[in-house]
């Protein structure tokens, strides 16, 4: 039997992360911490994570990265593009990146450093 090849739609290639964990925002007056997700996959586009709460499609929230070197924490505004429940407490959440505000070379510094 033949395999067929789904083809590729990333834009950017993917890092599988071990024991990398982020933190999700809101804003208002200022960043406040919601909940922390256990990331999946990275790149300087976007991310997936697991999280035991679910997100609206194409709402807006922030994630926090915190840099190992320096114990920086970077903020990039997202977009959730994708949340697909697996059970009770767990949902895979997708986000793209804000284009216009995306830090690529310090994700890029925190691809390097966690994998």
């Amino acid at each position: 039997m033949e395999t067929i090849k789904q083809k590729e739609r990333r834009r950017a290639p993917r890092k599988k992360m071990n024991d990398a964990f982020l933190d999700v925002f809101r804003k208002d007056e200022q960043y406040l911490k919601e909940y922390k997700g256990k990331i999946c996959d990275l790149s300087t586009l976007g991310v997936k994570f697991i999280s035991n709460k679910p997100q609206t499609m194409k709402s807006k929230i922030y994630i926090g990265l915190l840099l190992p070197n320096d114990d920086s924490l970077i903020y990039i505004p997202a977009r959730v593009v994708r949340c697909e429940q697996k059970s009770a407490k767990k949902h895979h959440i997708a986000l793209e990146f804000d284009e216009n505000y995306c830090q690529q070379s310090l994700i890029l510094e925190y691809m390097s450093i966690m994998t």
